[in-house]
């Protein structure tokens, strides 16, 4: 892949960037390459731009992987980033923002931080599980929590109703909002 602005009939297709980066043999049922921050921040932007999709953003301690379908072409690759800079990677959640939670979750996870992410908040870590990154880096950590910054919901029209302790839905309390 070039730094030069591509017409679209130059762009490259999920295989070619697979041939580009480095195969990683045997990997199934999808081919696999690692790349670099500039090929990734490429295909998370034609994510963002729809030519693309998302089918998977998850993290192991060194690496941070990621999964996109080809609709028109019919074709599934997985891209892997070992490239870190202190632990930290390029955010594709601040060029295609279905995919903060999963950033959050390899955040949280492995301690891997995605630069550039619009939500920091934790996802599955809110204090209590008395370690701090448990399949990265573990670290021990006090298990006392901190109050959850959760996004803020007003409006003229807005109603909270609390359901629970059981509601038969979602099998836990929970609070719901309507507008």
């Amino acid at each position: 892949m070039t730094d030069q602005a591509e017409t679209p009939a130059e762009m490259p297709s999920l295989a070619d960037l697979v041939r580009e980066g480095a195969q990683v043999s045997g990997h199934r049922p999808w081919p696999r390459a690692v790349v670099c921050r500039a090929v990734w921040k490429f295909v998370a932007d034609q994510a963002a731009d729809g030519r693309w999709t998302l089918l998977g953003l998850w993290g192991e301690p060194a690496a941070v992987h990621m999964a996109l379908l080809d609709e028109a072409a019919g074709d599934i690759a997985v891209f892997s980033l070992d490239d870190f800079h202190d632990g930290r990677f390029p955010s594709v959640a601040a060029r295609h923002p279905p995919a903060a939670r999963l950033e959050r979750t390899i955040r949280d996870l492995f301690g891997l931080e995605p630069e550039g992410a619009a939500d920091t908040r934790p996802w599955l870590d809110h204090g209590r599980w008395g370690v701090r990154h448990p399949l990265g880096a573990r670290d021990d950590a006090p298990a006392d929590g901190e109050p959850y910054d959760f996004l803020a919901a007003e409006g003229e029209s807005l109603h909270r109703i609390p359901v629970g302790p059981v509601h038969a839905g979602i099998i836990e309390p929970g609070h719901f909002r309507f507008t």
